[in-house]
């Protein structure tokens, strides 16, 4: 059992089991940028709450005139060592590289 799986045996953590198996390096996730939008007082921020390249005055703005292909790993060198919730959890709960089992893995996290 590694580092991580003591820990988290030990430590609840606020985030889905799905997420945590991609931290482990157990499957892998793509970055969903846009499922995390952030507004602040200059505006919707894009594309997320790390790389901040414009703000948009609607969010139909950022989420129409924002390049999302542009992001991600392979696609921006910013991206390139990034795990963050705010981009990877969206693409857990979006079922992406769903395997046999998350939807009862979801399930039971949401009820425990």
């Amino acid at each position: 059992m590694g580092e991580a799986d003591k820990l988290l045996k030990k430590y609840k953590m606020a985030t889905s089991p799905i997420y945590l198996e991609f931290l482990q390096g157990k499957r892998e996730l793509t970055c969903t940028a846009w499922g995390n939008p952030t507004r602040n007082v200059k505006g919707w921020k894009g594309p997320c709450y790390l790389i901040t390249d414009e703000h948009h005055a609607t969010f139909d703005d950022l989420m129409n005139n924002t390049d999302w292909d542009s992001y991600g790993l392979g696609n921006d060198p910013r991206c390139e060592h990034c795990m963050v919730h705010c981009g990877f959890e969206p693409s857990a709960a979006l079922g992406v590289n769903a395997k046999l089992g998350d939807s009862f893995k979801m399930l039971m996290w949401q009820m425990s």
